[in-house]
């Protein structure tokens, strides 16, 4: 299973802007974007992945987010009752935090143009929750490429 190839989004795209500060990092195969963030001597890792339709759907998602910080699956009013929602240019973006096993993980989900793009911050606790505003101030830069 793990040779059999994910198709990922195609069709329109989105934009941003970066921290000056988050450094680029070079895309693999099923990313559309990726930086560093170094601080304190450790490192964390932003990813931004886009995949044809829901994915599974919300719940699925964010119980796989939840399991990568080692926090048990929440039940679907669980997963909806813990999500930030808010637009911005013309987008609407589902926001979670998720801490544990001193990893934190920051995530967004942006359905766009029949995709899903997931815009994923994990690293060590502190360190990742010493960028939540730089990670949300990032997101609100997010935009259709036009």
């Amino acid at each position: 299973m793990a040779s059999t190839a994910v198709p990922t989004a195609s069709g329109s795209a989105l934009t941003w802007t970066a921290p000056s500060h988050w450094t680029p990092k070079a895309l693999g195969s099923m990313r559309k974007g990726s930086f560093s963030i170094k601080g304190d001597g450790v490192e964390a890792d932003l990813s931004i992945t886009a995949f044809p339709g829901a994915t599974g759907g919300l719940e699925a998602n964010l119980n796989r987010w939840r399991g990568q910080v080692g926090l048990a699956p929440a039940s679907a009013d669980e997963v909806t009752q813990a999500v930030e929602k808010f637009e911005a240019n013309g987008l609407s973006f589902i926001l979670v935090d998720y801490a544990g096993n001193g990893s934190r993980l920051l995530g967004a989900i942006i359905p766009y143009g029949g995709n899903s793009w997931f815009f994923k911050l994990t690293g060590p606790d502190a360190l990742v929750t010493g960028q939540k505003a730089a990670f949300t101030e990032f997101l609100h830069t997010v935009k259709e490429n036009k």
